[in-house]
């Protein structure tokens, strides 16, 4: 499995109640992306399979509604050109619990 942390993401809620969540753009397509989710501090997204992005340090304020909510917006940026590559619809799956360790290279 090839984890990555994102190191700048962002969560914004639509007036519609839809999360869209903002990373940097990948190199190649997303497959079967699920995001796995607690209600706390941390969630995966499972981008392919074999590549999950950590989300760490979730707002409080949002992880009782981004919890109840059955997907979210993902929006690739190009950061280089500040477009957006790709977007997507990703379900969330509500999960017991996540454990994030992640050592340093």
């Amino acid at each position: 499995m090839n984890w990555l942390k994102e190191k700048t993401y962002y969560i914004q809620r639509t007036q519609e109640g839809i999360f869209l969540i903002f990373i940097s753009a990948r190199k190649d397509n997303a497959i079967h992306a699920i995001i796995q989710y607690d209600g706390g501090d941390h969630a995966l997204f499972l981008r392919k399979p074999m590549e999950a992005i950590v989300l760490d340090y979730i707002n409080p304020t949002i992880h009782e509604t981004l919890l109840k909510s059955p997907f979210a917006e993902l929006v690739e940026i190009d950061t280089s050109i500040d477009e957006v590559e790709r977007n997507y619809k990703v379900p969330i799956k509500q999960v017991p619990h996540i454990t994030v360790i992640l050592g340093k290279k």
